[in-house]
């Protein structure tokens, strides 16, 4: 299992240290604040229509099986991303 994880905030990728070392799943960090970020970030992005940060999207064998949004209403994209992994226990 891979995810590509987009964030903007250095809080976010603190969160994201706990993943590392719980989990066994690949993930591909792009800071959208650095000028290949912005570009890697844009096309991922995209493809969904997300605009916030962070953004998850969690692929198998190259087809995408969960994508997750952060939103207006709070909802934070590491957070549902720890959640899902909890509770697939992979």
């Amino acid at each position: 299992m891979n995810a590509k994880i987009v964030y903007d905030n250095i809080r976010d990728r603190k969160l994201l240290n706990l993943i590392d070392s719980k989990f066994p799943i690949f993930i591909e960090y792009i800071d959208i604040n650095t000028k290949e970020g912005k570009k890697e970030a844009f096309r991922v992005k995209s493809h969904w229509a997300a605009r916030a940060n962070p953004f998850v999207e969690i692929t198998e064998e190259d087809k995408v099986i969960k994508v997750f949004y952060s939103d207006a209403k709070g909802d934070n994209a590491i957070y549902q991303l720890i959640n899902f992994l909890n509770e697939s226990k992979v």
